[in-house]
């Protein structure tokens, strides 16, 4: 049988990192703080998550929450599309339609089942699809399945993006053209380059421009409404996607636009909100009251980038390799999948979570540890995380200054749509 070949393939190398003693994944959380966590008997500070406000532990997130549990109960039920549809579904969709500066949205119960559901409606098969090639799985996947022809360009390249549209628009003039981009990129933290990105869209008004913000929503714009906002771009943004997983935690998605039409289709017509249960109402009232922080306090956003800024020239301090991550997402590249699997370890033994993402999540010779700050980050917890860095940093020897000729190059035909299928989904 195939399938049991494939598995026994994959459980091979599980088997050999197992025994290595430096399998860093699915790793059970005994307890959790926030910015810190007990496992396996150890209390660590937290640099893998993407609570980037810390909210998922406001004391007024968590009652909230609670007190939905009792008003609605655990569970909706059913579908939106049948008999799970709550008030509070439609009044969060309200509030993130104007919270990102559009007239309405359409809620999801998570962020993947909005990318797969939202593009699954909006692209047909005779439309083409213009990709960054480090887009996030469940876009690859949700055009994946739309049969459309997809087509990427280098990442953050927006002249390549704009050539390749003009090709599209001359070869197949009968299709709808797609411009599709994250706000934040996942692993390298990233931010796309929306202002030119918007300049095709400026020269080529028909393109529909669609834009997951699932990393950019609470970190970037004015209190938080996102890269779009960060760029002043939000009205030639036709589509904006975003997650509740992040900043405002919970779980679910959106997706948001000015076009009432395309919404009212998208929301009769997306199979993964019609065939799947509805968001509960804890989930929903949690992310109404991040809302309402957030609205509130802009002052966390503020702090977010106060740690980020901090950390990252401490970084290039230190003489890690970060790439060029303007978020609270900081890689450390170190090179072979190998070492980062074992300096994960390191990590690990000395007090700090944070996890490796190696090959195809990122090219071949370029693992990394993906490192992610949050608001609520003590001054002593960073201290501790720095100093426990820069020993490892020397140890492994990771720096600028060590071995360089460890990273490979990215490779100009790599398969970046095969890579993007791929890539891990840090929900």
């Amino acid at each position: 049988m195939r399938l049991r070949q494939r598995c026994e393939h994959f459980n091979s190398l599980h088997s050999s990192i197992s025994a290595l003693g430096i399998n860093p994944y699915f790793r059970p959380i005994a307890k959790t703080w926030g910015t810190e966590v007990e496992v396996e008997g150890r209390r660590l500070v937290m640099i893998g998550s993407n609570d980037y406000l810390g909210l998922s532990h406001d004391p007024r997130v968590m009652d909230a929450s609670a007190r939905a549990v009792y008003d609605w109960g655990t569970g909706p039920g059913g579908s939106r599309f049948l008999s799970g549809n709550m008030v509070l579904h439609h009044r969060l969709e309200e509030r993130l339609a104007a919270f990102v500066g559009k007239k309405q949205a359409v809620v999801h119960v998570t962020g993947f089942s909005t990318n797969m559901g939202a593009l699954g409606v909006l692209v047909t098969p005779a439309d083409t699809v213009i990709c960054d090639r480090e887009n996030h799985a469940s876009i690859f996947e949700g055009v994946k399945n739309t049969k459309a022809r997809q087509i990427t360009f280098a990442h953050n390249d927006a002249a390549q993006a704009l050539k390749r549209v003009e090709d599209a628009k001359a070869s197949r003039p009968d299709g709808d053209v797609f411009l599709v981009t994250e706000g934040v990129f996942s692993m390298s933290g990233e931010l796309a380059v929306l202002d030119e990105l918007a300049a095709v869209k400026d020269t080529h008004p028909d393109v529909i421009f669609y834009l997951d913000d699932a990393h950019g929503l609470g970190v970037f714009g004015r209190g938080g409404r996102g890269a779009a906002d960060h760029f002043r771009v939000t009205d030639k943004v036709d589509f904006i996607m975003g997650t509740f997983s992040k900043s405002l935690a919970s779980i679910g998605g959106f997706i948001a636009s000015d076009d009432e039409d395309m919404l009212r289709y998208l929301r009769y017509q997306s199979r993964t909100q019609i065939f799947s249960a509805a968001l509960p109402a804890a989930n929903t009232v949690a992310v109404l009251t991040c809302l309402d922080i957030l609205e509130r306090e802009p002052e966390r956003v503020d702090r977010l980038h106060e740690v980020t800024v901090r950390m990252r020239q401490a970084y290039k301090d230190i003489g890690l390799r970060i790439g060029g991550s303007a978020s609270p997402i900081i890689p450390i590249i170190i090179g072979s999948d190998e070492k980062a699997f074992q300096f994960s370890r390191a990590l690990f033994e000395a007090g700090v979570f944070a996890l490796p993402a190696v090959y195809p999540a990122v090219p071949r010779g370029q693992a990394l540890i993906r490192t992610a700050y949050m608001s609520t980050h003590q001054d002593r917890q960073l201290d501790f995380v720095l100093s426990v860095l820069d020993r490892l940093a020397k140890e492994f020897r990771v720096r600028e200054c060590d071995l360089p000729e460890e990273l490979g190059e990215v490779p100009a035909d790599e398969d970046a749509e095969a890579a993007g299928r791929s890539r891990l989904s840090y929900l």
